[in-house]
């Protein structure tokens, strides 16, 4: 029943994708958010992956970086295209209550690991912040920008290695809060490896990093950031 009632759901957003000219990020086909076809590709493409495994790691992921999943995080992380962030938002919610149905202690802010100064002014946005707050919203709780970004050097582009060393971060002080630190793609770890210390030096009480995906190889897509198994 609650299948047939998702696929209603994706038709009636292909609908309304036609009559507002929006567009799925993946294929280009008419749809206010990734389109059924492409959406079903990215659920059985990770449905065995995550049958039985659970997290054991440092950060919870909802997918690995595949194609699809690559297409829809950059079309809203470089053109502004609105149209994924209900997609990715979504499955980073669904990853979080899936821990907080097992064992995640209640979380008192969502925040984000803010980009450099300069890809705001050029885009007009900070694609982790909006992220953030649709998860927060959805979560039903506060999110706030704890984190100032000392460093302007973006990590896209860069070597493996250079990577590796990551961004620096200072926070605001905090009173032994469980706060939600929410990325886009983790690559190597390091950028939210920094923010983490960087909250932890502040005097948050627990770290929970979430990304909507993964660069690295793993067994599953709900097992986390593993450096070992990272492409190199």
């Amino acid at each position: 029943m609650i299948k047939v009632f998702d696929q209603a759901v994706a038709m009636l957003a292909e609908l309304f994708g036609f009559i507002v000219g929006a567009t799925c990020p993946a294929c280009g086909r008419m749809a206010t958010t990734l389109c059924n076809s492409c959406r079903e590709s990215v659920v059985s493409s990770d449905a065995e992956k995550t049958s039985s495994t659970e997290y054991h790691g440092d950060v919870l992921v909802a997918f690995e970086y595949n194609s699809n999943v690559r297409k829809a995080i950059l079309a809203f992380k470089y053109r502004n295209q609105r149209s994924s962030l209900r997609f990715l938002g979504d499955a980073l919610i669904c990853r979080v209550r899936i821990e907080q149905s097992r064992s995640l202690e209640k979380i008192d802010i969502v925040t984000w690991a803010p980009t450099t100064q300069k890809r705001i002014v050029e885009r007009g946005y900070d694609h982790a912040e909006l992220i953030a707050k649709y998860v927060a919203k959805r979560l039903h709780v506060p999110c706030e920008k704890v984190l100032v970004r000392l460093s302007d050097r973006p990590q896209t582009g860069k070597s493996r290695e250079a990577r590796l060393v990551g961004p620096s971060f200072s926070a605001r002080n905090l009173d032994l809060k469980h706060l939600l630190l929410v990325d886009d793609v983790v690559t190597t770890g390091a950028t939210l490896n920094s923010a983490s210390h960087a909250l932890y030096q502040a005097g948050a009480g627990l770290v929970t990093c979430v990304a909507v995906a993964s660069t690295v190889l793993w067994q599953s897509s709900t097992e986390s950031y593993a450096l070992a198994k990272a492409r190199k």
